[in-house]
This record gives structure tokens, C-alpha cells and sequence, in this order.
């Protein structure tokens, strides 16, 4: 058939929709354009002169809105604050107007903007009045960047269940909110729904092709960082960094960073994780400056990148305006204390450490009160406090998180030398599980400290620990149900711990009594047993 023949058979309504769609596509071409060119308010500028003008029905509105919401999305928070404020100056529909009020509201909130929770109630009664699918999801957006910001991780989730159900259609038509529910698993420490939740995101149809698949792949590299799957966190971030520059969002370059640089160091190559970091410490101003607040919590970590205290700076002002870059990745806050300590700043130390608490008391999930817990330890020095987080983590999945603490722990100088080396080396053994070698070596020549000082001895006249008085605690607990006959799941069934801690104490258990296997540990537990009586 003929281009002709063909045409001839074409209706005047089959025309306009034709030219509707060939219009919409010039229209997203020029947008991008003009993004590609630096000109983001520009872009969102033309998007809303055709929202105002647009007689071709509510999909094409939609259509535009969504275009419009993505291109806010990959500008800097000031940029996008600016043009969709000045988009607010059309002659919007009050559908459109709604949306754009609670597009704005979520940057605010997002940031820590002073106006957010007025931008928040302008937002909620212009939806009220004549809002749609879309100022709702937006505005819902908003409410649970707000929620975070505050550190009200259970309020941002409660909002977002409520606007993404189960039903397929809904996921495929909020991948934004999918996102952001997302982030939120992650800061409840919820990992393994957090990678379940990314792998159906990446299923939906609409998730492909936009900036927010990009955030996608952020959120599951960041997942990655917190359970300690750090050469595939690493490889995914680099991939996803060099495949798609031009459809990736600041903020979403600045988490990739983020994970590429804190692989990197973990690993021992500070050669390259500073030529990662590098152009994140460039000097940006408020809004802006929180996008890239993660980067900083790793560079902060390398004083010959920067001088820590001036990174401090920067980072406790833009987290107290919004505690959401803690969120994801449990090391961060403990960290940040661990640095102000070394670097004597305590004022910078005492704020983290208000500021996690702050989380914990409003998410009262075991990893936050943990990580409070270390925090405090970290600022007090003091090693209860120490204990107690290690204890709390052990009931979660964040391995670099629980690595670090005992290596706080095996740091403290009120520890005995004793309890210090066996934190020490049970940090050695799980940063060598999750590929982390640089850390691991810091851990081997703290446990060689420990070991070369007299100190180690309990009294003058008391020998070193051999044997099962060498066993921690928890070890002697795990020992104990292992030589009964109970496997590794089991035993961390009972002890209301994970598999992977019940299988590195019992590496540890090993290699203190000297022996390689299931039958050897029994011997030896029999033989302590009949000692003791």
C-alpha cells in the first residue's frame, strides 16, 4: 500500500491527533535542548506556557506535567526551585497549579527550605480544592520529604504506602514515589525489601528511559554499601555513571559518587577515591550544596583530600536543615562523630551525635538505636555504650556498619587490651568478608597493637587467654549450641542474630582454639565442659 492510498483512508480526528503528537514531541525535544544547553529554567519555562495554553486534552496535560516534573528533577534544587516558580506565573489550570505547588513543595522539603511547610499547606489546600492523580502524588511526595528531613522515617513510609498500593497499574504510574519508599526501606534498615522493591520498580515499563531509573540504580548501589556487597556496589555505580550522563539527575551523580568513593576507600585505594571526590568539593551554596552532602560524609574520611573540619562544617549546616542524606547508609553518622573527635571539633561531634539520636527517637527500629548508641560511645568514649551498638547490629544486615563499630570498640582506651583485640579481630574477619581489604589491614594492625603490649595480660601474673577463655561471650554462646549439634541457622535463630555473624564468630571461634572443624570444636567443648565440672 501506497503512503497515498494510506493517508487517504486518514480521518480529520486521526490528523489531529497526529499533529497533537508531533507537536508534543517537538516540544520535548526543544526542552531537552535547552537543559542539554544549561538552560533549565528555560526548559521548564516552555513546558508551562504549553501547559497554560494547552487545548488537547487532559493526557497531553499529564504528559507535559510529567516531562516538567523530570526535568525539575535532574536540575540543581535552585535552578528547579526557580523555574517552576516562575512557571507559577501562567495562566495554569488549577489541576496544573496544584501540581506545580506540590513539585515545588517536595524540593523544599527535600532540602530543608525554611518555606517548606507553608509551600506544603499551599500545596495540600490547592489540591484539596481541585487537585488530580497527579498534585496527590506529588503532594504526597512532598509530605514524606518533609517526614525524612525531620528524620521520621515510619511518618514518610505511612504516606507513601498510602499512595503506592499493590495494584501494578498504580506502581507503573509513580515510579517517583516507588523511589523514595525506597529510601525509606533503607533507612529502617529493611534491605531485603528494599532490593525487592527496586527489582519490581526496574519491571515497570515507565521505570526504563527516565532520570528516575537512574535513582533506581543509585538506591539499590547504596543498598549495597549498607549490607556490604561492595565490588558489585562499585561495578553497577561506575556502569550506570559512564552509560547515561545526560539523563542522570545531580543528585543522583552525587550518590553514585558517593558509592564509587566509599568502595574505593574501603578497599584501600585512596588514590582513587580522591579523584572521584574531587569535584564534589567544589563550593556550592544552599540548595544546592545538600545534593551533594553524601560525597562529602566519604570524603570527610581523608584528610589528605581536605581538611576535615571544614567539610564538617559544610555537612552539620546542611543536616541540620535536612537529616535525609543519613538516611540510607548506617556508617555515615558514626562516622561523621569519629571524624569530629580525631579532629577535636567536639561542638561538630556533640551535633551528629543530637541528630542521630534525633532519628532514633522518631524511628525506633533497632539500627537506629544502635547507631545512636555508637555515636554516643563515640563522643563519650564510652565502651558500653560501644557494646551495646555492636549488639544492636548484629540483629541487622549492615555488616560495614557492625565492622566499623567493633573496630570503635577495639579503639577505646577504657577497653582491656584483652576484649580490644577480640573486637579488633572479629572486625578483621568481616571486613575481609565484605571485600573491604583496606579496612581489614587498618583492623590486622590494631589487633598487632594489642598483641605486642603487656598490657594484655589481665594482672602481672596472669597468662594471656588460651582456649575457650580466649572466646567472647557471644562466641562461648555460639560455640556452645554449634558443639550440641544445632547448624548455623539454627544457632542464629536462637540467638536472634543473622547466619553471616553466626558464621564469622565461628571463624573466629576457630582460629582461637586452633582447630579446623565441626568434630574438633566438639572435643574441645567437651574437654572444657569436663573441666568445669
Amino acid at each position: 500500500m501506497s503512503e497515498s492510498s494510506f493517508n487517504a483512508g486518514a480521518t480529520p480526528a486521526d490528523d489531529i491527533a497526529a499533529d497533537a503528537e508531533q507537536r508534543q514531541r517537538w516540544l520535548f525535544a526543544v526542552a531537552d535542548q535547552l537543559r542539554l544547553d544549561g538552560r533549565g529554567q528555560a526548559a521548564l519555562r516552555v513546558l508551562a506556557v504549553e501547559i497554560a495554553a494547552n487545548d488537547r486534552g487532559e493526557r497531553h496535560r499529564a504528559l507535559l506535567l510529567g516531562r516538567l516534573a523530570q526535568i525539575a528533577a535532574l536540575e540543581p534544587p535552585s535552578i528547579a526551585l526557580a523555574g517552576l516558580r516562575e512557571s507559577l506565573n501562567q495562566r495554569l489550570d488549577a489541576p496544573s497549579r496544584a501540581t506545580l505547588l506540590a513539585v515545588i513543595a517536595t524540593i523544599a522539603a527535600r532540602t530543608g527550605h525554611p518555606d517548606a511547610d507553608a509551600l506544603l499547606r499551599e500545596a495540600g489546600t490547592a489540591h484539596a480544592t481541585s487537585g488530580d492523580r497527579s498534585s496527590a502524588r506529588h503532594l504526597a511526595l512532598g509530605r514524606a520529604a518533609r517526614a525524612l528531613s525531620h528524620g521520621d522515617l515510619p511518618g514518610a513510609h505511612a504516606v507513601l504506602t498510602a499512595m503506592d498500593p499493590d495494584a501494578r497499574a498504580a506502581r507503573r504510574d509513580a515510579t517517583p514515589v516507588r523511589a523514595e519508599g525506597i529510601l525509606v526501606q533503607l533507612g529502617l534498615g529493611r534491605h531485603q525489601d528494599a532490593r525487592t522493591a527496586t527489582g519490581q520498580a526496574f519491571d515497570d515499563t515507565t521505570s526504563s528511559g527516565t532520570p528516575f531509573s537512574g535513582t533506581l540504580t543509585a538506591l539499590d548501589c547504596l543498598r549495597m554499601v549498607a549490607v556490604g556487597e561492595l565490588p558489585e556496589a562499585a561495578a553497577l555505580a561506575a556502569t550506570r555513571l559512564g552509560s547515561d550522563s545526560l539523563n542522570i539527575s545531580q543528585e543522583t551523580r552525587a550518590l553514585l559518587v558517593t558509592v564509587i568513593a566509599e568502595v574505593h576507600h574501603r578497599r584501600g585505594d585512596h588514590h582513587a577515591a580522591r579523584a572521584v571526590l574531587r569535584a564534589c568539593l567544589a563550593r556550592r551554596r544552599w540548595p544546592d550544596s545538600t545534593v551533594w552532602t553524601p560525597a562529602l560524609c566519604v570524603a570527610v574520611r581523608d584528610p589528605d583530600l581536605s581538611e576535615p573540619s571544614s567539610l564538617l562544617d559544610s555537612i552539620v549546616a546542611d543536616l541540620h536543615r535536612s537529616v535525609r542524606s543519613l538516611l540510607p547508609v548506617p556508617q555515615f553518622g558514626p562516622r561523621l562523630v569519629r571524624v569530629a573527635v580525631a579532629a577535636g571539633d567536639t561542638q561538630a561531634a556533640r551535633r551528629v551525635t543530637e541528630l542521630v539520636a534525633l532519628v532514633a527517637t522518631r524511628t525506633p527500629v533497632p539500627l537506629w538505636q544502635a547507631l545512636a548508641d555508637q555515636t554516643r560511645g563515640l563522643l563519650d568514649r564510652d565502651p558500653d555504650a560501644l557494646r551495646s551498638a555492636i549488639a544492636g547490629l548484629r540483629t541487622t544486615t549492615a555488616w560495614p556498619a557492625l565492622a566499623d563499630a567493633l573496630l570503635d570498640l577495639a579503639n577505646n582506651p577504657r577497653l582491656h587490651p584483652t576484649e580490644a583485640w577480640d573486637a579488633a579481630h572479629e572486625a578483621a574477619a568481616l571486613y575481609a568478608r565484605i571485600g573491604a581489604p583496606g579496612d581489614q589491614a587498618t583492623a590486622d594492625r590494631r589487633c598487632a597493637e594489642l598483641a605486642a603490649t603487656p598490657r594484655r595480660r589481665s594482672s602481672a601474673d596472669e597468662s594471656p587467654r588460651t582456649g575457650i577463655d580466649a572466646l567472647t561471650p557471644a562466641e562461648e554462646r555460639v560455640a556452645e549450641m554449634l558443639a550440641a549439634g544445632a547448624t548455623k541457622k539454627e544457632a542464629a535463630g536462637h540467638l536472634f542474630v543473622s547466619f553471616h555473624t553466626v558464621d564469622t564468630q565461628l571463624r573466629s571461634i576457630y582460629h582461637k582454639l586452633g582447630i579446623n572443624n565441626r568434630m574438633q570444636l566438639v572435643r574441645a567443648w567437651d574437654r572444657y565442659k569436663s573441666i568445669i565440672g
